[in-house]
């Protein structure tokens, strides 16, 4: 499984890079903006890589960050949409308009992309925004560590639950949840508690 790229540029198509790295060449498809920033023929690139397999088919699509491919491989677990929608739902907005986006519940930036009709955009929508508000929630915590019996930790994870839409019901079984002997951080601690609760 081929998770990263980095090599010299031989072609570069509408929406596709030939990259040659250890004498083999890749032919990976990218977002527009990817596109944009790949350099001249000869110049070199780096591209993080998700690899499509299917039974008569394999093929490369890259990205210009972590976060950038983390949303494409969000993207193609909505139903409705492949590979080719999910490239080009972040070939027509930045990923930072595309967060903003769902979060907002505005359907716009998705329906720019080619392919993607108005309950498609929906779906996207109704599917990543609890992953975008959880993540959101993650990256509000302060990264301190929970010595066992502090109750300051357990209440930041309480109430970034109740951020999230659960009752207070909910958060204190989402709480409970978590193995607080282990002093997890308020991100582990978090993530324990939606798992318990199926999130």
């Amino acid at each position: 499984m081929i998770g990263y790229l980095r090599g010299t540029v031989r072609r570069v198509g509408t929406d596709q890079v030939l990259v040659e790295t250890g004498g083999v060449g890749y032919l990976v498809s990218v977002p527009a903006g990817v596109r944009q920033e790949v350099g001249p023929v000869g110049s070199t690139v780096e591209l993080h890589i998700h690899t499509h397999v299917r039974e008569d088919q394999l093929a490369l699509f890259g990205f210009a960050s972590p976060e950038e491919l983390e949303m494409f491989e969000m993207l193609i677990q909505v139903d409705g949409v492949g590979p080719k929608v999910g490239l080009s739902i972040l070939g027509a907005a930045s990923l930072d308009v595309l967060k903003r986006a769902i979060l907002a519940e505005d359907v716009a930036p998705i329906r720019r992309a080619t392919g993607v009709g108005p309950r498609t955009a929906q779906k996207v929508i109704i599917d990543l925004r609890p992953k975008l508000e959880a993540e959101s929630a993650l990256l509000a915590l302060p990264r301190a560590a929970a010595a066992a019996g502090d109750g300051a930790v357990p209440k930041q994870v309480e109430q970034a639950l109740r951020g999230l839409g659960y009752s207070a019901q909910q958060a204190k079984v989402g709480v409970d949840a978590v193995d607080w002997a282990a002093q997890p951080s308020a991100q582990e601690a978090l993530a324990a508690a939606l798992r318990a609760m199926g999130r």
